[in-house]
């Protein structure tokens, strides 16, 4: 499952880029700014490589890709993978005068280098009004995964409820048959991001679209996205703006040649009003009450704001999933997204585990 996507590629030409920064740590006393300047407190610790958030009444969900496991199915461009159930969504919640976690559903599949880094299992979570969805990484009957519950969700939307994650849809299938972008023939869904309407978009990292899911569980092509600079697309993140318009990143751009995009979507019919561009490698997308823009740039190791036309940086190392807090404003980034709880080797030593961060005056 490792290397059914750019994704994972371009993650590991990181590892130069972003290793050795480190968080601007707040007090528990402190709020709002410091000097000035942004302040970042890490509200949740031991995660396994944490991907996309959600931001839901006060609670923040985010999609814990896991660690693998010890069965290893040979190795590809990428090295080793070793295949486990040890994805899981987490809740984040402030109780008691603090932050705390727990995995509301676990056991999923998951599939990572030996050392648990760079997994790929759930990557993508939605929350609306108390209703969780996530979207499951897909593999072929070839790379020798295996086919029995609960890797039958493999490719799927899920629907997570009291402890377990129901298929909601197959999303692979529609890569499988429609084959929207034509360079190939894959899947790996992404993101997803439930709309007021009951429907359900999914971005398909590997299959270059966005994938539309209907309330009864129809899953139909959406939107295609076209190559830039002789490389295809891949589609990462989900946001819905204050507008009304649906935003998306793409994977496909390098800090040393920002060309990235975000694209502005229809919600409606699936056509592409327009786009952003200039980023690095896109990995996370939120957008506050104002329309400002925050976007996740993995090989920068930054979260950029777009305000009003001006940008701004905070540092994050290995940047995934956005989300804003519609009341205040805050912001959340999921942190050395491609560690488990143990940290991975960069080659110069082990990384942290996998974090969720909250910066305040950004």
């Amino acid at each position: 499952m490792r290397n059914r996507t750019a994704l994972v590629i371009a993650t590991g030409v990181a590892l130069t880029v972003t290793a050795g920064i480190a968080p601007a740590s707040a007090g528990a006393g402190q709020a709002g700014r410091t000097g000035g300047k942004p302040v970042v407190r890490v509200i949740a610790k031991g995660l396994d490589n944490p991907r996309q958030l959600s931001y839901d009444h006060g609670r923040l969900y985010v999609a814990e890709a896991g660690r693998g496991g010890k069965k290893c199915i040979g190795e590809g461009p990428e090295g080793e993978t070793c295949i486990g159930l040890t994805s899981a969504v987490t809740k984040i919640y402030w109780n008691g005068g603090a932050w705390k976690h727990y995995r509301v559903v676990q056991g999923l599949p998951s599939a990572a280098a030996p050392d648990g880094g760079f997994a790929t299992g759930v990557d993508g979570v939605s929350a609306r009004h108390g209703k969780v969805w996530g979207v499951e990484t897909f593999a072929p009957p070839e790379a020798g995964v295996p086919t029995t519950p609960p890797w039958d969700k493999l490719g799927k939307l899920l629907k997570i409820s009291h402890g377990t994650a129901k298929i909601a849809a197959d999303i692979a299938a529609v890569e499988l048959k429609h084959n929207p972008h034509k360079a190939s023939v894959e899947s790996n869904p992404y993101a997803v991001l439930a709309l007021p309407d009951g429907r359900k978009i999914v971005a398909d990292a590997a299959g270059n679209d966005l994938i539309e899911v209907s309330p009864s569980g129809r899953a139909r092509p959406f939107t295609v996205f076209p190559d830039h600079d002789k490389n295809q697309s891949v589609p990462t993140s989900l946001a819905l703006g204050p507008d009304g318009k649906l935003y998306v990143g793409e994977l496909n751009g390098e800090s040393e040649k920002p060309t990235a995009r975000v694209w502005q979507v229809d919600p409606r019919t699936g056509k592409i009003l327009g786009w952003k561009s200039g980023f690095g490698s896109i990995t996370g997308l939120a957008l506050n009450g104002k329309g400002d823009l925050y976007v996740s740039q993995l090989f920068a190791g930054v979260v950029t704001k777009v305000s009003h036309g001006k940008r701004t940086n905070v540092k994050v190392p290995f940047p995934a999933g956005v989300a804003v807090d519609p009341h205040d404003s805050k912001v959340y980034v999921s942190a050395w997204s491609v560690a488990d709880r143990d940290g991975t080797d960069l080659g110069q030593g082990k990384t942290p585990g996998g974090q969720v961060w909250k910066i305040l005056g950004f």
